[in-house]
């Protein structure tokens, strides 16, 4: 917001002059504070196990630690009582609260220590301009609670504000994030969504189909079976009509054998046989045109019966090769129900994404940073 820190706590000239009278005092107690500093933080485990761990990620031992972060704050207590509030003094103290960061100390913990601190330094300008008297002792006490309260109360203040700050740039880093995401997966999801329902359209026109040809598939074997069966039928009556010439054909050779007795008989009547002769041998001739007839019947007959047999075989393999396309087109009915049944739980399942995705914003905003 652009306003001057040094100005809003009211620093003034007056308080350089009165910072400048306690800089001896100051600078020959640095330790003695530093060391009441310590004595009190290090009481707490928690502490304690802090700058442990610390120790152990940078390589140093406790002692280098606390003479390095001495040091520094020497230095910063010497631009404190300067009582000059400029670019040097502001730059130190931010390098002192990166590196207590670095230490994994946090704003309350960091706020609540600097108290003693506070109150050793109050209790050494107490006694610089009261000396050692009874009003002194009670208004280091005085003062002692002030810091207590007022820097617990403090910290408090800055954990909630931590979290809140935390809760808010969370939030600001995180809406564009989820306002893409929810564009991105929603959009997303209702093109996944429209290809699964179409997907599923047509694998159930498929299946339509596929009864379609299963039904055709099996009324031609129904075909098949009953032309096998009517061919068969035709083969007995081939063979019956084979019979029948065979028949025909013994009953024209008894004739031919009578036609030519009574052609000898004939013969040997003489003048009066003539006559009977002239029968027998058209007799015979009839005889031998049924002959010829029967033959003639009788390799038809065979022709035929060949004929059928070879449709019969032909047909028969129709028939397997039917019935094994009979199969195949179970096989791929039962696959392409699988696969309708699979296409609609995928799409249950992007509803249910798709719903889970809309009430992520919901989820989002009861995120809370801690």
């Amino acid at each position: 917001m652009g306003i001057d820190l040094a100005d809003l706590v009211g620093f003034s000239p007056a308080d350089t002059a009165s910072l400048r009278e306690l800089k001896p005092l100051m600078a020959g107690s640095q330790e003695e504070v530093i060391n009441a500093f310590y004595g009190r933080i290090l009481s707490f485990p928690g502490f304690k196990e802090m700058i442990e761990r610390i120790c152990a990620r940078d390589k140093i031992d406790v002692g280098q630690l606390v003479a390095h972060i001495n040091s520094i704050q020497f230095k910063h207590w010497q631009h404190f009582f300067d009582g000059t509030p400029d670019e040097a003094f502001t730059s130190l103290a931010r390098k002192i609260g990166t590196a207590h960061e670095r230490c994994l100390l946090t704003n309350d913990l960091y706020v609540a220590s600097s108290a003693i601190i506070l109150e050793n330094f109050l209790g050494l300008a107490v006694g610089h301009h009261l000396a050692d008297t009874e009003q002194a002792a009670k208004l280091k006490k005085a003062i002692g609670g002030i810091i207590h309260m007022f820097f617990l109360d403090l910290a408090h203040a800055i954990s909630g504000y931590d979290k809140a700050a935390a809760q808010t740039a969370f939030r600001q880093a995180s809406e564009p994030l989820l306002n893409a995401f929810e564009h991105e997966v929603t959009r997303d999801l209702g093109s996944m969504a429209s290809a699964a329902k179409e997907l599923d359209g047509t694998t159930q026109s498929i299946v339509e189909l596929n009864r379609d040809n299963l039904q055709r598939c099996r009324d031609t074997i129904a075909s098949i079976k009953s032309l096998i069966a009517s061919l068969g039928e035709l083969g007995q009556v081939t063979q019956q009509i084979e019979g029948f010439a065979a028949v025909i054909n013994d009953v024209a050779r008894k004739t031919k054998l009578l036609a030519l007795n009574a052609a000898i008989e004939a013969a040997r009547s003489g003048e009066y046989g003539r006559g009977f002769s002239v029968v027998a041998n058209e007799v015979k001739a009839l005889a031998n045109e049924a002959e010829g007839a029967t033959k003639q019947v009788t390799r038809q007959a065979s022709e035929i019966q060949a004929a059928i047999e070879h449709a019969i075989k032909q047909v028969g393999g129709s028939q397997k090769l039917v019935q094994a396309i009979d199969e195949g087109v179970v096989n791929e009915s039962r696959a392409i129900e699988h696969q309708s049944a699979a296409v609609t739980e995928i799409s249950t399942n992007l509803a249910a994404v798709s719903e889970s995705a809309r009430g992520l914003r919901s989820r989002f905003d009861s995120v809370k940073v801690a």
